[in-house]
């Protein structure tokens, strides 16, 4: 798909110069969402024969709600209400109001973009998700990012894994494109499944992770239906979120997909990451009594998720902060944490908030360390017009609530 002309066009606001400082990275934000300032924009990027067939609503999906709660009080309850640009517009929609609040006044000094989009229809997803990626690189990565700050994901759709190959290599050659993004909801095909083989070769080929994020817009037809039905609020599926996530991590090492691919990695993202070591327990009894039953898996499933597997932070626990880093301390997980924020909604965590629960020795790791190796990050980035200079490195920032 060619880069398409867009139909508004967002110009540098008068006065603002860029910078000429460096300053070093700090903080890497690997979960924040941006919105389009308007669907008309959004749709000036697709393929002329689909732009009145996907739109206005921006996706294929069911009338019917799947939650009691509508889908537009889904919108408004999940949104920050003072992460809604002064100019107007939905919280997460203006790249110079989210780099005030989240690069200035937050401190993140790198943040991964993660648009949320689906479909219920295999080809009408891939060419949403195909003109999130044109408006991303031009909005968002391109004459908004003289700072260099902003990072962008390749949105590809599960339910067409050859179409989202070529999308990967449409974008992989971007500076700024950092990883590949796709929902975890795929009618009831696990994660480690040969299905997704051509995303996984044409990413490890590439360098670039897979990420996995829940996207909200899902139609309740691809929403994966638990053993004691379906939940009847978002907020309900909110909470048991991970154990969608347990059962692709399992399948992931058990269905042999590291074997396949030994340069994947797999990006969980706003799942928590406490759930993590029971299931790394557990998987580890499993293989070791009955490793004849998975000849796919030749070391600890541990083992596996350790190299191949990376978590981000958000939500994290509100509890008793020592209790907790004594917990963080024993799942010895250090090396795969990622610091998010999951800005602009409401569930945001706060940087100087979040470091505070993180055992000291960890804190570098989790905050800066991980994403910047994971993702190639540089170690400098332009200094912005009004933040802070950096007082040190992550364990210096000063505490927050907790």
């Amino acid at each position: 798909m060619a880069q398409r002309r867009r139909a508004v066009r967002h110009h540098r606001r008068p006065g603002r110069e860029p910078a000429v400082t460096d300053v070093a990275v700090s903080i890497v934000d690997t979960d924040v969402h941006p919105l389009p300032v308007s669907s008309e924009v959004l749709k000036s990027y697709a393929p002329a024969q689909w732009r009145d067939t996907l739109w206005p609503t921006g996706r294929a999906t069911s009338p019917i709600p799947h939650f009691y709660d509508t889908p537009d009080s889904y919108k408004t309850m999940s949104l920050r209400v003072d992460a809604a640009p002064p100019a107007g517009g939905a919280a997460g929609s203006d790249p110079d109001f989210a780099a005030q609040q989240l690069l200035v006044d937050a401190g993140v000094s790198i943040a991964l973009l993660e648009p949320m989009c689906d479909a219920q229809l295999p080809q009408a997803e891939h060419i949403l998700k195909a003109t999130h990626n044109d408006w991303l690189a031009d909005v968002w990565l391109g004459e908004n990012n003289w700072h260099g700050r902003w990072r962008g994901t390749i949105s590809v759709t599960a339910q067409d894994p050859v179409a989202s190959a070529r999308e990967i290599e449409r974008w992989a050659g971007h500076p700024y494109m950092a990883e590949v993004l796709m929902t975890p909801q795929t009618r009831g095909i696990p994660f480690g499944s040969e299905h997704f083989d051509p995303i996984y070769e044409a990413a490890a080929r590439h360098g670039l992770p897979v990420a996995t994020h829940l996207m909200g817009q899902t139609p309740f037809e691809l929403i994966p239906i638990y053993p004691v039905g379906n939940p009847a609020h978002w907020h309900d599926f909110f909470a048991s979120w991970p154990l969608l996530y347990v059962a692709h991590l399992m399948s992931l090492v058990f269905d042999g997909a590291f074997d396949r691919h030994p340069g994947l990695r797999i990006v969980f993202v706003e799942g928590g990451f406490t759930w993590a070591l029971p299931v790394m327990w557990r998987m580890d009894r499993i293989w070791e009594q009955r490793k004849a039953d998975l000849p796919f898996v030749r070391r600890r499933p541990s083992d596996y998720v350790r190299e191949h597997v990376r978590f981000t932070t958000q939500p994290l626990e509100d509890v008793n902060v020592a209790v907790y880093r004594d917990y963080l301390e024993m799942m010895d997980l250090g090396d795969n944490l990622m610091f998010s924020t999951d800005y602009p909604h409401w569930s945001y965590d706060a940087p100087d908030w979040a470091i505070r629960r993180f055992p000291a020795d960890q804190r570098e790791r989790i905050m800066r360390g991980n994403a910047t190796a994971l993702y190639g990050l540089p170690a400098t980035v332009k200094a912005l017009p009004g933040a802070a200079p950096p007082t040190g490195p992550p364990e210096a920032v000063p505490p927050g609530r907790a």
